[in-house]
């Protein structure tokens, strides 16, 4: 399948969003700082306007959402229905994610998992720095910082099945997807492997009704079956795909994220970010889309 171009004028959009109560797309444009609402036609609404570097997002219903400050570390609260509001502190996150944080979902019992960043992956992507281990971090509902698991090595796309029971956790390093065992009070338990992705590099992933997974792995956007047959994929080109969800009116678009470049000198002086989409078969579920309100 070939993406068709929907929109524009970022620097690098990560982490989409589907709220089918509101009937747009949440974006992250994460060099910015900015978050945004999209329609499915690709107007653009400013939510958020950051401190520093933004990524992942989960909704609280349908006013409010939450935010990770990537490079401050911390987790914040905005109103969907009012965006000049005050923003409100839920977390710092910096005792554990020594360099910074990137993508969330936000379970159903409130608690939020969070990567950490524990070295500049930018720098290591050139052959800088080595990598280092990163945790994934807990959140409770009370804002209680802790760490969910350290058996992950660079934890990205994260998923919450629909049945409430496994928390899936691409990990871009050790190219797979991990599933955990999630309890009812927002906790681990065991890790398994849902998909070995060997030679690949998985980032922001999403569900459909099957039960498959899109994974965003920059060249290509797959649909992977539990146990990793690939069913399906979208070729990028010559764009890197960062992330994907499925949403839209009948939960079948899959929206892309995607920049030519995630070296920060490169794209700082040619911005290169867009969205793309393509339509699909099997419409979306599972978190951290919403696609009820």
């Amino acid at each position: 399948m070939k993406p068709v171009l929907l929109a524009e004028g970022y620097t690098f959009p990560e982490a989409p969003r589907w709220h089918a109560g509101l009937c747009h797309f949440v974006i992250s444009d994460i060099d910015r700082g900015q978050v945004f609402a999209v329609t499915p036609d690709g107007r653009r609404r400013l939510l958020y306007q950051g401190p520093d570097w933004v990524s992942g997002t989960a909704f609280e219903g349908s006013t409010h959402l939450l935010v990770t400050n990537a490079r401050s570390r911390s987790l914040v609260r905005i109103r969907l229905d009012a965006p000049e509001a005050p923003v409100q502190m839920i977390a710092s996150l910096a005792e554990i994610a020594p360099y910074g944080v990137n993508d969330m979902v936000r379970t159903p019992s409130g608690a939020c998992f969070i990567d950490t960043v524990s070295f500049d992956f930018v720098a290591y992507a050139r052959g800088e720095i080595p990598a280092r281990p990163s945790v994934l971090a807990r959140v409770g509902p009370d804002g209680a910082v802790s760490v969910g698991t350290a058996e992950v090595n660079f934890p990205n796309g994260l998923v919450v099945t629909p049945d409430g029971r496994r928390l899936l956790v691409a990990d871009s390093l050790d190219q797979c997807i991990y599933a955990f065992v999630l309890h009812p009070d927002g906790t681990l338990g065991a890790r398994s492997m849902f998909a070995a992705m060997p030679g690949e590099m998985p980032d922001g992933m999403c569900m459909d009704a099957e039960g498959a997974l899109w994974v965003a792995n920059h060249g290509r956007v797959a649909r992977v079956r539990e146990g990793g047959e690939v069913l399906d994929s979208v070729d990028m080109g010559g764009t890197l795909a960062t992330a994907c969800m499925l949403g839209g009116p009948t939960g079948r678009t899959l929206l892309i994220t995607a920049s030519d470049s995630y070296d920060r000198s490169v794209i700082a002086g040619n911005p290169t970010g867009r969205l793309f989409t393509v339509e699909v078969a099997v419409p979306g579920t599972a978190l951290p889309s919403v696609y009820q309100a």
